[in-house]
């Protein structure tokens, strides 16, 4: 069996997934590695910021009108041909999408 584990250093003073008594011992935690609070500061650099115009930039405007927010594959109506022959008009296919 391989080890699934992404980082396995002694420094994390780990024990046995089903060590659950090892677990229990208190006097372990009190010995926390300073390689947490590193890790877990860095943690802002590894997820994505909605208000970070890199990303999305909500000050562009959008064309609601004229432009489908999603691709109309991901509209499952528009798979049955009903609601696909129903909506032939540009404008109302992609209010019918956007809504």
């Amino acid at each position: 069996m391989t080890d699934k584990n992404i980082t396995k250093d002694a420094m994390y003073d780990a024990v046995a997934p089903d060590d659950f008594e090892s677990m229990l011992e208190l006097d372990r935690y009190n010995n926390r590695s300073t390689a947490f609070d590193k890790i877990i500061s860095a943690t802002h650099d590894h997820f994505w910021d909605p208000l970070d115009k890199t990303y999305i930039d909500f000050d562009e405007p959008f064309d609601m009108e004229n432009q489908a927010l999603v691709p109309e594959d991901l509209v499952i109506a528009l798979s049955t041909d009903y609601v696909s022959n129903h909506l032939s008009d540009p404008k109302t296919r992609i209010r019918f999408i956007n809504q």
